[in-house]
């Protein structure tokens, strides 16, 4: 690795770093170091200052003592310490580092602290070890405590660090006496030792529960929860069931009410399937749990693990009881609940809020169209292709009966959707219906009335390319049709830009059929350009990778895909399909 570049107050001072450096050996600028921070408190002005002058030149050799004076007892010492850290300045890049690296780590000085948080989560995420080095820098160097304790917690995983991440780690820490240090070097040592590891960690907890109390700037609740969680995990793996449970409710207690600090954790505690818990969460803040739709579907989850299933059915029935009227601000606010719901995995809860707006909006409009739309896609994602067909069955006929409904609104979503879309959606899902029972015979039939109601729809045009003994005739038309949408689709990007939708769309049709592949990889990635994180878009880079025989790739961004929506259905299924055709192929 490169030599970090460092300077002090001066260009002068850095040389008579390196001076000192080579003269003293480290026991030596140890004590010296330390019998200068002492220095700092003399009853004499002028010791005073020559030991603040002394301090200065040995700029970051000095920073781990002057980091842990600024809490001296002696207040002059820690005054002294303060004004000495701030002058200490850090070229945060190395000439080793990734481009990527170096590109967040660009500006980084300057930032406040919520986008230091961000920078430092986008190195955690980086591949393998790639941003390690860098995190450790801001372990070491970063002058605030909190943030140098957060960025060790981005280093420390529920699982044994690999042996490349640990010798990073190693490397990088070496000499460094701050407290996440010491928190990083008892993580690597968990792996020859969890039982002893253990039993330190809560030492060091304690000690870091202690300074939330009394030295509030130096940690905070987030902090204490999250080495909370490392310590369960260990109770776990030592088999300390007991005070594992312990341990979850210390966070209980270290909650304050924010809502979505409470539901962060409730969703914690129900995957570790510890309901007595979610239950003292639920009692401690009741309140706040009653005036929450979120809080109280989870809560019904809980009831439903811990087999009440009336008590589920009454907390589900509370949430929608909260948000009461025909008013389509109310409405609105069920299909936004419905929505993250579905989000979050719970699709029981998202249907039961979905049809609460259908049920409630007799007047069918727009609220109660979209919301069957909605129900629709989330159970064809969910593999119940028939159910979503007769959703959409009903706001067909609905629609048929009242024909002012000739537009299907989608509320929060760019473009309308019209009844031959909508008919050209029932069918397609009809048909996915009939493909899984082996029906070819209904398959063909539903397809080919989805692509008389609408000849356009993507995913028909997909459904129909890959039909199995196609006539010429059927098979020219199918590729025309892709042709002709392609067009259109270019034309759409053409006419802006900056618009996603249009890039995705036509990657997820040439990826799915035959084209060119390389304009659809094209506008695959400017989809995620205009749009990163997002897990449909990367699902269909994915696609695009399968399509072209890049099988490596194809399972690359759609395991990230599925890491963003871990809920898709579709998602969670093609990559098995696509980890199958790798292995296939190795």
């Amino acid at each position: 690795m490169g030599e970090m570049k460092t300077s002090a107050i001066s260009a002068g001072l850095f040389v008579l770093v390196i001076t000192i450096a080579t003269v003293l050996t480290a026991q030596e600028t140890e004590r010296k170091i330390a019998r200068l921070i002492e220095q700092l408190g003399d009853d004499d002005y002028f010791v005073r200052r020559q030991a603040q002058d002394e301090l200065a030149k040995f700029s970051f050799e000095a920073f781990d003592a002057v980091s842990a004076a600024i809490t001296h007892k002696n207040p002059e010492i820690a005054a002294r310490a303060k004004y000495l850290l701030r002058l200490m300045r850090i070229e945060w890049t190395t000439e080793d580092d990734s481009p990527e690296v170096k590109k967040l780590l660009d500006g980084y000085e300057v930032l406040g602290a919520s986008n230091k948080l961000a920078r430092m989560q986008a190195l955690a995420e980086l591949p393998g070890t790639l941003g390690t080095a860098a995190l450790c820098r801001l372990v070491r160097y970063e002058k605030s405590h909190v943030l140098s304790k957060r960025a060790a917690l981005l280093l420390i995983g529920p699982d044994p660090p690999e042996k490349e991440l640990a010798g990073a780690i190693r490397k990088n820490l070496a000499g460094s006496r701050r407290t996440a240090t010491g928190w990083l070097k008892l993580y690597l040592r968990s792996t020859d030792d969890l039982e002893a590891a253990t039993a330190d960690w809560a030492k060091l907890l304690d000690a870091e529960h202690a300074a939330l109390q009394h030295s509030p700037y130096r940690t905070d609740t987030y902090i204490v929860a999250e080495l909370v969680r490392v310590q369960i995990e260990w109770l776990k793996r030592t088999a300390q069931s007991e005070k594992a449970v312990s341990a979850m409710q210390k966070l209980v207690a270290l909650e304050t009410g924010d809502p979505r600090r409470l539901l962060k954790l409730l969703d914690w505690l129900v995957e570790e399937k510890a309901c007595a818990v979610a239950d003292e969460l639920e009692s401690k803040f009741a309140k706040t749990f009653a005036g929450n739709p979120l809080l109280l579907y989870t809560m019904a989850d809980v009831r439903l693990a811990q087999g009440k299933k009336a008590e589920a059915k009454e907390t589900a029935a509370r949430a929608v009881k909260l948000t009461p009227g025909k008013q389509p601000d109310a409405l609105l606010k069920h299909l936004q609940i419905a929505f993250q719901l579905q989000r979050r995995g719970q699709f029981t809860w998202a249907k039961r809020e979905y049809e609460h707006v259908i049920q409630t909006d007799v007047k069918g409009s727009k609220l109660a169209v979209t919301a069957r739309s909605w129900l629709a896609e989330m159970l064809h994602d969910q593999g119940d292709d028939l159910q979503a067909a007769e959703v959409l069955e009903k706001l067909v006929a609905d629609a048929a009966v009242n024909a002012k409904n000739n537009k299907i609104g989608r509320i929060m979503l760019k473009s309308p959707r019209t009844m031959g879309e909508t008919r050209a959606r029932m069918n397609f899902f009809h048909a996915c219906h009939f493909q899984s029972n082996g029906n070819q015979a209904k398959q063909r039939e539903h397809l080919d009335k989805a692509l008389a109601a609408g000849p356009y729809d993507v995913d028909v045009l997909i459904a129909c390319y890959r039909l199995p003994d196609q006539t010429p005739e059927h098979r020219e038309k199918i590729l025309l049709l892709i042709k002709e949408s392609a067009q259109r689709m270019r034309k759409e990007i053409a006419g802006n830009h900056d618009d996603p939708t249009p890039h995705n769309q036509f990657a997820w049709l040439i990826g799915n059929t035959e084209g060119d592949f390389d304009e659809a990889l094209r506008y695959s990635n400017r989809s995620l350009q205009l749009l990163p994180k997002n897990g449909g878009y990367l699902d269909t880079l994915a696609h695009v990778y399968f399509g072209n025989g890049d099988y490596e790739n194809a399972v690359k961004f759609q395991t990230k895909a599925a890491e963003l929506e871990p809920h898709s259905g579709l998602i969670a299924r093609k990559l098995e399909m696509f980890k199958k055709k790798l292995q296939e192929t190795k």
